[in-house]
């Protein structure tokens, strides 16, 4: 179609290329935009993935005794009793010292978990050993995977009832 002042309309081949180039930036910014999106969100799962191991491995700690001895004073030594070689062995907390486990063959890939258990008193410090302890025990669980920017921590302090 002719305008009155006898020029055509339409697109010139640069108005193309230039309609085309910002099409494809923003396709790529589109690809972008999905690419992380897709990274968070498998970050997310291995996150959610972990806390959940952590608090299913708390979970079996707290589920035992306080101590070898069933009531004061208790034990010098904490980590596995003699005979106590698996974990079905263990009937008390500090038993789980210094445990460590795999995952990865039970349907948690790459997953590590380790266990830290030791005597404190909270009035002095109830972050760090204190040696042979009162009435206190903590607990301490560290969930490792390789796609973790940093480990995941579960902490909980056990109390030993005194029937002096």
């Amino acid at each position: 179609m002719k305008h009155p002042d006898n020029r055509q309309s339409g697109f010139s081949i640069i108005d193309m290329i230039m309609g085309l180039g910002i099409l494809a930036i923003a396709i790529v910014g589109i690809q972008i935009a999905q690419n992380n999106y897709i990274n968070m969100s498998n970050r997310v799962e291995i996150g959610l993935r972990g806390v959940s191991l952590g608090n299913s491995v708390m979970n079996q700690i707290r589920m035992h005794r306080y101590d070898e001895n069933a009531t004061f004073p208790w034990g010098d030594t904490l980590g596995t009793d003699v005979g106590e070689s698996t974990l079905s062995d263990y009937d008390d907390i500090d038993d789980y010292a210094g445990a460590t486990w795999d995952f990865s063959g039970e349907g948690f890939p790459g997953y590590t978990v380790t266990s830290r258990v030791f005597n404190i008193n909270v009035p002095t410090n109830w972050l760090d050993s204190v040696g042979v302890g009162p009435n206190f025990k903590r607990i301490i669980v560290r969930v490792n995977h390789p796609e973790l920017e940093s480990p995941l921590l579960f902490s909980s302090i056990m109390a030993g009832i005194l029937n002096e």
